[in-house]
């Protein structure tokens, strides 16, 4: 079948140190994966030189947009994906990292013909605290809302979601309504987007896809004790070792420094 393509696609603001570290990351991915797969960087960014320069120094290519409405900025880098020709766009946001398994386990998802895929749970990380515990997902035991978690039971989280080039040409490159100004709710559009055309994000678990995923809190903004009181969350109780065994070391010491500086340590 030869070598498949991927495009990466992400979206930067602000939070200049913890972008680094994420966008270091996502290309350590792309190099670790290389010998499957060409994974594309893209990133959307809205601060000029600053943001340009900065994805630039991890190989991404650089498209600029203003930051709102969020759905217009984030398609901006939806359409450049189609000049790459991938087999599968991969979305997520410049404050999450996960592992490569998540790219490479995600395209064998679509190759047995999911058109869409997602996570159901994930780790956030309080970055202030240096807290780090799973959540479940979406499901009537894991959210204080019964009702809404009900609702919402078997959703994918917006952390890492994987289209195929089928569903991408349906959507005419645009994973979000072009016509809306949306500042919020980007994950809920999308799905109502896909729903609209008869397609539904098949989400998986972290251990299915073999992977980590980690939405990073903290950095550049106000993380209270009532952040995460919505969601039950299993806190870890080691988080060195975990990361340790996820993430390389040196990878795994900047989260840590940037944290430390972050509290004045």
């Amino acid at each position: 079948m030869g070598q498949r393509t991927v495009t990466l696609i992400t979206a930067v603001w602000k939070r200049h140190e913890l972008t680094d570290l994420v966008l270091n990351r996502f290309r350590s991915i792309k190099n670790e994966i290389a010998d499957n797969i060409n994974l594309e960087l893209i990133a959307v960014g809205s601060e000029g030189t600053a943001s340009r320069q900065l994805c630039e120094k991890h190989g991404f290519t650089y498209i600029e947009q203003d930051n709102m409405p969020l759905n217009r900025k984030y398609n901006a880098a939806s359409r450049l994906a189609k000049t790459f020709n991938p087999d599968a766009v991969y979305r997520i946001d410049s404050d999450d990292w996960i592992t490569s398994s998540a790219i490479t386990d995600s395209l064998k998802m679509i190759d047995e013909g999911h058109s869409a895929v997602g996570l159901l749970d994930l780790y956030f990380m309080d970055l202030v605290s240096f807290k780090l515990g799973r959540w479940p997902g979406y499901g009537f035991l894991n959210h204080a809302n019964r009702w809404w978690a009900w609702k919402n039971k078997g959703k994918t989280v917006g952390v890492g979601r994987c289209f195929s080039r089928k569903l991408m040409d349906e959507l005419d490159w645009e994973i979000w309504d072009q016509d809306l100004e949306l500042s919020k709710w980007l994950d809920t559009n999308c799905d109502e987007r896909l729903k609209k055309r008869g397609h539904k994000i098949k989400g998986f678990t972290m251990q299915q896809l073999q992977t980590f995923a980690m939405d990073i809190k903290g950095s550049g903004e106000n993380i209270t004790s009532e952040t995460f009181s919505q969601l039950r969350i299993k806190w870890v109780k080691n988080i060195k070792q975990e990361l340790y065994s996820h993430f390389p070391k040196e990878e795994v010491d900047s989260l840590i420094q940037l944290s430390n500086s972050i509290n004045g340590v």
